[in-house]
């Protein structure tokens, strides 16, 4: 199927060098994930010629509280070679790459060795194999979803895309790889690339254990939520509509470049449990525990992608976790 790709400038501020597509080919790798399934209902919804990729080739479950939407389909694993072929003969001349597709270990401080091997499968020989997919096709654009773990322990507060990347953890460290051959591509190829990096994102569909669904968890059930020592380590947040918004935004963006993405707010820990209770209608405290990690604390300044990108988050803490806990509870727990 032709796809003709029609592009023109609209008014932004200085620096700011957008472009608005009426009608892109645009292959999302990772389209059944949490963050998967809003993008390709999002930039669907906006009319583009969307093909959904998975290891499963099935459609994805569309968002908590959204209408089910047709796409197409694909079937490809990046973590095997024969998806170069498959993703670019879907991809085609001027088409948009979102690479999503990536893993995570249940526990990104302590990877084992088979951990290590399949984040370098996936996530780092996987984005070479979707990038290599985009060179073959000749895509006009990738935009890759990258981690706030790249910068690892950094003593600069807030972080900027300048602050030097150090990641603490496999999981950052092969992220870290993916944008680095996304530049190469951009470098050597003269397609464009985005590299977002986002916080962990939460929303309804959220499964990952870790503070802000763990205290809703406790919440649904009825429970307190568990802080380890006083709580005041900071963590931006990003819900992940907003996620999904950062990323049709990148794919209108005219340029290539590396932004931070999140709600622009600090939240601390004992923040995310107290919000927990308050959206529960639950009175009292968190429960404490000893501390058992040394405390570190995140806070990224999203300015650049204000600027460049245009991008302002559109939902509030609160309001997002008060969501996701109306998912939890339709679920039943």
């Amino acid at each position: 199927m032709l796809i003709l790709l029609i592009r023109f400038a609209f008014a932004r501020p200085p620096g700011c060098l957008l472009l608005r597509e009426v009608v892109l080919k645009i292959l999302v790798t990772g389209a059944t994930g949490h963050l998967g399934r809003q993008v390709v209902h999002r930039l669907a919804s906006a009319g583009h010629a969307v093909f959904a990729v998975s290891r499963s080739g099935k459609p994805p479950e569309p968002p908590y509280a959204h209408p089910p939407i047709s796409v197409a389909t694909l079937a490809a694993d990046v973590a095997e070679d024969g998806c170069v072929d498959l993703l670019a003969e879907a991809l085609g001349p001027g088409g948009v790459l979102v690479h999503l597709a990536a893993w995570h270990p249940p526990a990104t401080a302590a990877t084992t060795l088979a951990d290590r091997r399949r984040l370098i499968e996936v996530n780092t020989l996987g984005s070479m194999r979707a990038f290599e997919a985009a060179k073959k096709a000749k895509a006009s654009a990738v935009i890759y979803a990258s981690t706030f773990e790249v910068y690892g322990n950094v003593s600069e507060n807030p972080i900027t895309e300048r602050t030097r990347v150090n990641p603490l953890t496999d999981y950052g460290a092969t992220k870290l790889s993916g944008e680095d051959h996304l530049c190469s591509l951009t470098a050597e190829e003269g397609i464009r690339g985005v590299s977002l990096r986002m916080p962990a994102i939460y929303g309804p569909g959220e499964v990952t254990s870790r503070a802000l669904p763990n205290f809703l968890r406790a919440v649904s059930c009825g429970e307190y939520p568990v802080i380890a020592g006083d709580g005041a380590d900071t963590r931006d947040q990003l819900h992940v509509r907003d996620a999904a918004l950062a990323i049709e935004l990148a794919v209108k963006y005219g340029g290539s470049g590396i932004f931070n993405i999140a709600d622009g707010e600090e939240h601390s820990i004992l923040k995310l449990a107290r919000t927990a209770l308050k959206v529960a209608g639950m009175d009292g405290e968190p429960r404490r525990v000893a501390r058992q990690k040394e405390r570190r604390d995140y806070h990224m300044r999203i300015d650049l992608a204000a600027r460049e990108l245009g991008f302002q988050p559109q939902v509030r803490l609160e309001d997002g976790m008060k969501e996701q806990l109306g998912w939890l509870r339709s679920l039943g727990g």
